[in-house]
């Protein structure tokens, strides 16, 4: 119908009788100029609707609308555009976003994912075919809300990694349409998509680490150390010695080698004392026993590869984005992996401590809750779990255990009951109508005090009597529940006690619970690549869980090529 009116009035200026020859040739060309631009636009907005509706009835993309839904929300945008573009006659932002797609290898993303090559060539050969104009307008918003996304939320779900994240991921993708109509109007889609990046101090240095990282690669990384004795006395002999300083050399342990002197020879095979502190220093850096030896674990560690290391710190850095952008200005933070706890108060480091997390079969889970008490001298009711698998097989192989480890028999209306009086054979691990619990003291499971944040896991902080275990390099222990080496530290810091008021609490040997001033945020992570400053941290993979974020990380969207429309 809009062509036909516009050729109707072309036709009547052409044979218009009151217009003279000149003025008319000059309306006649910019009518005609403005007919033909009006049929292209029609076109394009076409082109537009059919890839759309293309990309809708593709059955194979139906789960595009799981989580982000990026086609159902490209969908969704055009359609309420009715299919008019939105990038036409803006060049300059579409150089700021292939800026901002490159740029995006540096927080460990792949400028790939946002249609990099196809949308440089389109740029650069400026399509004037209303089919290609329509998918190099698509090209462009779809890698505009994806890569918006992952800068917000990362690029892996992590609900799809671990069933207990209860983070929210903002996973609608709502806001991100209005968004881009807003930077593509003001011209501020660069500033703006950099804005969405985390500016949280850790995730900074980490990407700092992921840039040396990679430079060390490009530069060709480091050889592996060949196997052989350990090393662990200084001015022992091994020809790997010029091998081992020259791969501390290369990540900064130690400084390069320059002595030359007529001993040289025979000193550059010997284990000197400025190898055993670098590899102390390695080891720091690592998670390993800091004792200067290069045993079995320090030399694996030594021999993971830059690339590997590269891929650890980009997993890391997905995962700093699943949650960085949504932490308080004061929480308490558990790094599984670390096997350490922070307390950040109004955004400053107050407390750390070392902590024992819970062993591969007994695996801490990833959450957040709110911290609301404190218990001091608590009884330990043994969960369900540990009660099932352990207590009850072992009760029936040995009926001095209950004894042995001072639990109690408990009834369901709380009354004790003796160990002797229970047919313990008769049971099933889910039929035992009793609990068992351990008193207060110096035996009790949980220590003198356990920091409680409500959750579906029955996960909590805990003193212990095991205070040696805190020695340990790895310290994956516990039944999942979270030790805590320094536990009245926390408390006096939480409730703002001293420590005798502390004290004087546990003598009286009484259960109290002390609820805290203000709930306090618990992020329960696993990290195993962090950053302080210029180091950067690598902690043992204790769950195995790198592998499927690495490879969710690397597996490309779908994205539906339509190869025709019909205008």
């Amino acid at each position: 119908m809009t062509v036909l009116l516009l050729f109707i009035l072309v036709l009547s200026l052409v044979v218009s009788p009151d217009v003279s020859s000149g003025a008319q040739r000059a309306e006649q060309s910019r009518v005609m100029a403005f007919t033909s631009e009006s049929g292209a636009f029609y076109e394009l907005r076409e082109g537009i609707r059919c890839h759309i509706e293309q990309l809708e009835e593709d059955a194979a993309l139906h789960f595009g609308r799981d989580r982000v839904a990026f086609n159902g929300l490209l969908a969704d945008f055009y359609r309420s555009k009715e299919f008019m573009p939105v990038w036409k006659k803006k060049r300059s932002q579409v150089k700021a976003l292939l800026r901002a797609i490159r740029s995006s290898e540096a927080d460990g993303l792949r400028p790939e994912d946002y249609h990099l090559a196809a949308i440089e060539k389109l740029y650069n050969n400026k399509p004037s075919d209303a089919f290609l104009q329509a998918r190099y307008e698509l090209l462009l918003s779809d890698a505009a809300f994806k890569l918006a996304y992952h800068l917000l939320h990362g690029r892996v779900d992590p609900e799809k990694i671990d069933s207990n994240w209860n983070i929210s991921r903002g996973s609608s993708g709502e806001g991100l349409a209005d968004w881009l109509l807003d930077v593509l109007e003001s011209n501020s889609l660069e500033q703006s998509m950099d804005a969405l990046r985390p500016d949280h101090p850790q995730y900074i240095h980490l990407k700092k680490g992921l840039e040396r990282y990679r430079r060390i690669v490009d530069a060709g990384g480091w050889n592996s150390i060949p196997e052989g004795p350990s090393l662990k006395k200084e001015g022992q002999y091994d020809p790997r010695i010029p091998s081992l300083r020259r791969r501390l050399e290369i990540t900064g342990e130690i400084k390069p080698f320059v002595k030359v002197d007529t001993s040289f020879a025979s000193s550059a095979l010997l284990y000197s004392s400025d190898l055993i502190e670098g590899v102390k220093r390695f080891q720091k850096r690592h998670g390993l026993e800091v004792d200067g030896a290069v045993g079995p674990k320090t030399l694996r560690a030594l021999n993971v590869s830059a690339a590997e290391r590269v891929d650890q710190i980009r997993v890391n850095l997905d995962r700093y984005r699943w949650f960085i952008q949504k932490l308080e200005p004061t929480y308490l933070l558990v790094n599984i992996a670390g096997f350490s706890i922070q307390y950040i108060n109004n955004g400053a480091l107050a407390w750390r401590s070392r902590v024992i997390v819970g062993e591969p079969f007994w695996k801490t889970p990833v959450f957040k809750a709110q911290m609301q008490y404190v218990t001091f001298n608590p009884s330990w009711n043994v969960p369900p779990g540990i009660l099932k698998k352990e207590a009850l097989p072992a009760i029936k192989k040995n009926p001095g255990y209950l004894a042995e480890n001072g639990l109690q028999v408990i009834d369901s209306n709380g009354r004790s009951v003796h160990p002797d009086s229970v047919d313990w054979a008769s049971y099933g691990s889910g039929s035992l109508p009793y609990r068992l619990r351990q008193p207060p003291g110096s035996r009790n499971a949980l220590g003198r005090v356990k920091f409680m944040f409500p959750n579906k896991h029955h996960v909590y902080l805990h003193d212990t009597p095991g205070k040696h275990l805190f020695d340990k390099s790895t310290r994956a222990f516990s039944h999942g529940c979270i030790r805590l080496q320094n536990p009245f530290e926390l408390a006096s810091i939480l409730l703002g006690w001293k420590d005798k008021d502390i004290q004087a609490v546990i003598a009286k040997e009484k259960t109290r619970t002390v609820h805290l001033p203000e709930k306090i945020p618990v992020f329960i992570l696993y990290l195993t690549s962090v950053a302080d400053e210029e180091t950067v941290f690598f902690s043992s993979d204790v769950y195995k869980r790198d592998k499927a974020v690495l490879v969710a990380l690397e597996k490309p969207y779908p994205y539906k090529r339509v190869e025709s429309c019909a205008f």
